[in-house]
């Protein structure tokens, strides 16, 4: 079973003679529009005839694959109309091997359409068809226009002389040809074989055909050239996006700091600074209630609450030779209860009356 995640990364895929339809193909169409890697497909010995579109859609648009073997399936002229509509989208598929599948003459004159102007592929394999003088005619015209093209096997098809004729007119014109076998399996007779083979010895023909595999290695050399500009490119401007994100986090990231600190600020200013006095009046009173004041023990003379005085006893009581002394002691004590630093013992003193460290203790 085929599984999308085992063959992503694979650069070759071999699923020759596994039975395989149309239908089946879900897992390579996807394979063909996500994989970077791919360059050999190899599909023959099933049962695929392309007619649907969907396999053939997938070509179109892939830059990946090099080599795509569909030997002894079931490809018609639909499948062909396909495949054809593909090769004219596809730039990067330099084999295709066909053999061995159902081309006749109307299969054939669509994929010479093809080959007018597709400008990648290299090698054709079109043996054990049935193609016929007609087909032959119309593959003899687009060997004509296209220079990329060296190797095209025909072997096994139904040509005759009349078909072999017009293919040699066109290698005489095409250079870059270095392989046309149509030979075997074909009835083209013994003056078109002496004809290719005069053809095909020619010193003119290799020097020509030296000249356009070096025109074509610095051809292809300026292509990598300049796909690796662009993806140079690419990759600058993805760094540049990712150097502003980066950017980005760290301003928030200092905006954040920021305010933890102001926070921590204002934490450690009301911490030294004091409190809110309207909560520490409540925590107050409470504190006063744990060790025993009653809120009507903190008044002052006239019984207002606010001014935090203690009326303990009637002040007139005191001696008089002690009475600056005790005013200090009450005004003392007064500051004690408004900085919430009473004790329960000065308060009990307090209730009682008395005033005074260890055992001097004073009646007021």
């Amino acid at each position: 079973m085929m599984e999308f995640d085992n063959l992503i990364n694979a650069t070759k895929i071999n699923l020759s003679c596994k039975n395989l339809r149309d239908d089946d193909l879900a897992v390579i169409i996807a394979l063909l529009q996500e994989s970077k890697v791919l360059q050999e497909l190899w599909l023959g010995g099933n049962r695929i005839n392309l007619a649907d579109g969907k396999f053939t859609d997938a070509l179109a648009n892939n830059r990946t694959l090099r080599v795509l073997v569909l030997g002894k399936n079931q490809i018609e002229t639909e499948g062909m109309k396909q495949l054809a509509n593909a090769l004219k989208v596809n730039q990067t598929l330099q084999g295709i091997h066909l053999r061995n599948n159902q081309i006749n003459d109307e299969g054939a004159k669509i994929f010479a359409g093809a080959l007018m102007i597709n400008k990648s592929l290299q090698v054709i394999n079109l043996r054990f068809n049935k193609i016929g003088n007609d087909g032959a005619t119309s593959l003899a015209a687009s060997i004509r226009e296209n220079k990329i093209l060296s190797q095209i096997d025909l072997r096994c098809n139904e040509i005759s002389a009349s078909g072999a004729k017009p293919l040699a007119d066109a290698l005489e014109m095409n250079h870059t040809i270095e392989i046309l076998d149509l030979e075997e399996g074909n009835r083209i007779g013994k003056l078109m074989r002496v004809r290719f083979e005069t053809i095909f010895r020619d010193p003119r023909r290799k020097a020509k055909q030296l000249e356009m595999i070096i025109a074509l290695k610095d051809w292809m050399m300026a292509a990598k050239e300049e796909e690796i500009e662009t993806l140079t490119f690419e990759n600058a401007r993805l760094k540049s996006r990712a150097a502003s994100q980066g950017e980005k986090i760290a301003s928030l990231e200092s905006n954040l700091g920021d305010d933890r600190d102001s926070e921590e600020e204002e934490q450690n200013d009301t911490d030294v600074d004091g409190y809110d006095s309207e909560k520490m009046e409540n925590v107050s009173n409470k504190r006063l209630r744990r060790v025993g004041v009653d809120d009507n023990d903190i008044t002052n003379d006239d019984g207002d609450d606010s001014g935090g005085v203690i009326d303990v006893t009637n002040k007139q009581q005191c001696s008089a030779h002690h009475g600056v002394h005790w005013k200090r002691r009450f005004e003392e004590l007064a500051f004690v209860v408004e900085s919430n630093r009473i004790s329960k013992s000065m308060v009990s003193n307090i209730r009682n009356g008395s005033f005074g460290h260890g055992s001097k203790r004073r009646k007021v």
